[in-house]
């Protein structure tokens, strides 16, 4: 079977990674801890500087090939229906997280989603089925159905405030998404395996994950 591209040579470890890091393990910048990270010739495990959840998130980014499933490479669409998801009960406060209504997206998303105890709403925009990456090529990713997305599934009541978070290929119309729909809208990574480390403490590991 030929995979999908999960761009998980795109996940930037450095950024998460600060100098007090760095003298933990006397590495000259975060590039040079990331690499070490990265080649085994700093164990993670050893790393206990780093808080829990950054370990955990390290962790999770530095094993992506493991983490994320697999998922065939298609020319066509595999669209599913574009619903909004309730992860680990979330409240008022819960972050929403936007993606595209791609069978593949998902299955992809909610594997690691399944690595959290932390809350969130995951709404699907109605993108005829493209993943992401390719709906910004095709244009099938769009303020108006973002906006339509939100209206049908009535989150400006579900939640205390207007803040949703888009993968990272939607950087380049994340101003349009905003201005459209009214809500602050960031851009995350373009890798999902980075997400963790994006969110920071934001994303908590399930009980005895890290034992």
């Amino acid at each position: 079977m030929l995979t999908a591209d999960l761009y998980i040579d795109k996940i930037d470890l450095a950024k998460y990674l600060t100098r007090e890091d760095c003298a933990a393990v006397g590495a000259r910048e975060p590039a040079e801890l990331a690499r070490r990270l990265r080649t085994g010739e700093l164990d993670l495990a050893g790393c206990l500087f780093f808080p829990a959840w950054k370990r955990y998130a390290l962790s999770l980014a530095l094993r992506a090939a493991e983490v994320l499933p697999p998922v065939p490479s298609l020319e066509l669409p595999r669209p599913v229906s574009p619903d909004l998801y309730e992860i680990n009960q979330p409240g008022p406060e819960a972050l929403v997280l936007v993606t595209g209504n791609s069978e593949f997206t998902l299955t992809v998303l909610t594997a690691l989603l399944a690595l959290t105890v932390s809350p969130f709403f995951l709404l699907l925009v109605d993108c005829r089925g493209d993943t992401v990456d390719m709906a910004m090529v095709y244009g099938s990713f769009t303020p108006e159905r973002l906006k339509r997305a939100l209206a049908a599934h009535g989150l400006a009541a579900r939640v205390s405030h207007r803040r949703l978070l888009v993968s990272g290929w939607c950087e380049p119309i994340v101003a349009d998404l905003s201005r459209e729909c009214g809500w602050e809208v960031t851009a995350g990574p373009v890798c999902v395996a980075e997400l963790p480390l994006f969110l920071g403490d934001g994303w908590q590991p399930p009980p005895g994950a890290l034992d």
